[in-house]
């Protein structure tokens, strides 16, 4: 054996009988079925977190959408807001000079009507 591992280079060689025992065979076969059953788990596992990826992506893509639409809303909101704010203003004023109007019509109704009796 010494000889032979000198010849060799100082390496050891094993010699595989190719008269493997069929436990063995079997052993080997299971080993790679295994093997590939969780190469195959992880490539599920891979493409999966890719989809992950792409659907995260878009949901963050439809957040920043609803984000604008949000913001022309609050922005549509204040204008209202504005917009009645000086419609109701000037309602009052409007009612007011009505008021005013009426006040200095009866006025010239009572003045006349009083020069008229006197």
């Amino acid at each position: 054996m010494q000889d032979e591992s000198r010849s060799l280079g100082g390496e050891v060689a094993i010699d595989m009988d190719s008269r493997a025992n069929p436990l063995q065979l079997q052993l080997i076969d299971e080993q790679d079925s295994y093997i590939q059953s969780r190469a195959d788990t992880m490539q599920n596992i891979e493409s999966t977190i890719v989809e992950l990826g792409s659907i995260f992506q878009q949901l963050a893509h439809m957040v920043k959408e609803q984000e604008e639409t949000i913001q022309r809303s609050d922005k549509h909101i204040h204008t209202t807001g504005f917009t009645y704010s000086k419609t109701t203003d000037s309602t009052v004023q409007y009612m007011l000079q009505r008021h005013a109007v009426q006040t200095t019509q009866t006025l010239t109704v009572a003045v006349v009507f009083f020069f008229k009796s006197a």
